[in-house]
């Protein structure tokens, strides 16, 4: 009767795991897994949730003096994976020494680097040319098996100048994005899957003011939707 029992419970692990996972992507495609979000939980073992690769865009959205030729912009990044203790752990004594709202790299000695670059750009008349892209970011194979846990943090630290050629004015920003390693499935808001993708996305207003957004959205967009 134990051995029954037990192998009753091993049939009822199995169906369960195979309810909360499945693949998504159709024949031909690299397949990624889907995870119901209500068994995601702090700590997590969750390597399904981790791409093998990760591409980076950076756009600059819209400036005002995109057509003169004055104009340019020029962006140094680097993109970091956190693991979710040390992350947890340092910014809640950052927060404590009032640094909460100033995060630096060197403040998650953890911290695994995933990619790191800088260009500029002189010709920004349309959308295709304010755009930056990164492909094929080794991602899983450089995060140890133990640290793929569910609330781990992807760090992309940004410096941005801008000049622009007719509001004459140059215009800079630096901080950090922070998003963990999935995100909402486009079609089951109740299922999760492995990040493929980074966005970071600038906007200059007439004024000269800068926003900022991660929305994969707002990089095919030349309009701000704070939304």
């Amino acid at each position: 009767m134990k051995y029954r029992t037990t192998l009753q419970s091993l049939i009822i692990f199995a169906c369960l795991l195979l309810s909360i996972l499945s693949p998504v992507g159709a024949a031909g495609q690299q397949q990624k897994m889907r995870i119901d979000r209500r068994a995601i939980r702090p700590n997590l073992l969750a390597p399904e949730l981790y791409s093998d690769k990760l591409s980076l865009k950076i756009t600059l959205m819209n400036l005002p003096g995109a057509a003169t030729s004055a104009s340019y912009w020029e962006v140094e990044f680097q993109v970091f994976f956190v693991p979710e203790q040390e992350f947890e752990k340092n910014m809640k004594e950052l927060n404590k020494a009032g640094k909460g709202r100033e995060l630096r790299p060197e403040y998650f000695p953890g911290r695994i680097l995933l990619a790191t670059g800088k260009f500029n750009k002189q010709r920004l008349d349309t959308l295709k040319e304010r755009a930056f892209v990164r492909e094929a970011i080794p991602f899983r194979d450089k995060v140890p098996a133990e640290q793929q846990t569910s609330f781990s943090s992807l760090m992309s630290f940004y410096s941005v100048k801008v000049f622009d050629g007719k509001l004459k004015k140059d215009i800079y920003g630096s901080d950090v994005f922070i998003v963990p390693p999935f995100e909402t499935d486009t079609n089951d808001r109740n299922s999760l899957v492995a990040r493929t993708g980074l966005f970071l996305n600038f906007f200059v207003a007439e004024d000269g003011s800068l926003y900022r957004s991660n929305t994969k959205s707002a990089s095919e967009s030349t309009e701000w939707n704070p939304n």
